[in-house]
This record gives C-alpha cells, sequence and structure tokens, in this order.
C-alpha cells in the first residue's frame, strides 16, 4: 500500500535516529500528504518528509515501512 492512501492522523513506525543517537523504532504521528511529500510528526517534535508513493503496511493499529 502507497503512503498516500493511509488516513490523516494515523500512527506510523518510524526507524529514527541522528548523528548522535542510535538508531531505534518510534511511534510517529503521520499528519498528511503534502504534494510529493509526507508531513510526520516525531515523539520529540521534529517534522519527518517521506515520499508520498513509500510503501507501506498495516500492523494491528498503526502502519510501517515496507
Amino acid at each position: 500500500m502507497k503512503l498516500y492512501k493511509i488516513p490523516n492522523n494515523s500512527k506510523i513506525l518510524l526507524p529514527i535516529g541522528g548523528e548522535n543517537r542510535e538508531t531505534k523504532d518510534e511511534m510517529c504521528d503521520f499528519r498528511h500528504i503534502d504534494g510529493m511529500y509526507s508531513l510526520i510528526i516525531t515523539p520529540d517534535g521534529l517534522a519527518v518528509h517521506l515520499n508520498a508513493s513509500a510503501e507501506v503496511k498495516k500492523v494491528s493499529k498503526h502502519y510501517e515501512l515496507e
């Protein structure tokens, strides 16, 4: 399923990390699609923009990248 097909305000599990941080899966808030990209907010309040055509799958009550 494509990311642009999931409902606004869904939960999505993403691998989040950085230079000084170990990468780990975090439950994020998928807000909406804006053109070719999405707006996803991490638990720390950071914005993540994934391509709207990214492949995702539904797992229980949230989505994950394939």
